[in-house]
């Protein structure tokens, strides 16, 4: 049985670690976690204005905008097969909404890379949201064809 040497084991761990990071802000309540699919940004939009806090009101649309994921992995010259969803949580983690993949219509063609750079999910506060209760938007989005995902949640209150 060959071991591995203490660089060689170093060099794998840096790069399975690498496969994998997080980001957080707390003050909007955003958190997200990349695993193998990376964002150059990801913007909250609250009505088509930058999210600033982790309160909303019935009716307001939530948009999460992942722009500049560039590695899909091609089915094509110029394709690749991305998907999507998003489900509503409350507070005790009980699902209740929840949109499954939001690109079957594309079946096994799929998006052109260029149009799979730009992803938007919306999300309209309301029912069955309740006032004054909090509730965590979860979304994902994930690459078909291999194991890349990147998974994300907002915590919202609605006032």
């Amino acid at each position: 049985m060959k071991v591995l040497r203490p660089f060689n084991f170093v060099v794998l761990i840096s790069i399975l670690a690498g496969c994998t990071s997080t980001y957080k802000d707390d003050a909007k309540g955003l958190y997200i976690d990349y695993k193998g699919l990376k964002a150059e940004s990801i913007n909250v939009l609250v009505n088509q204005t930058p999210q600033k806090s982790k309160n909303f009101n019935y009716g307001d649309e939530i948009t999460v905008v992942v722009d500049g994921i560039d590695d899909f992995k091609m089915i094509s010259d110029s394709n690749v097969l991305p998907g999507a969803e998003y489900a509503v949580s409350d507070e005790e983690g009980n699902v209740v909404s929840f949109f499954p993949d939001l690109f079957t219509k594309y079946g096994e063609v799929g998006v052109s890379a260029e149009d799979a750079k730009k992803l938007k999910l919306n999300l309209v506060v309301g029912q069955p949201m309740e006032h004054g209760k909090t509730y965590y938007y979860l979304f994902r989005i994930w690459d078909k064809k291999s194991d890349k995902e990147l998974k994300g949640n907002i915590e919202v209150n609605v006032l």
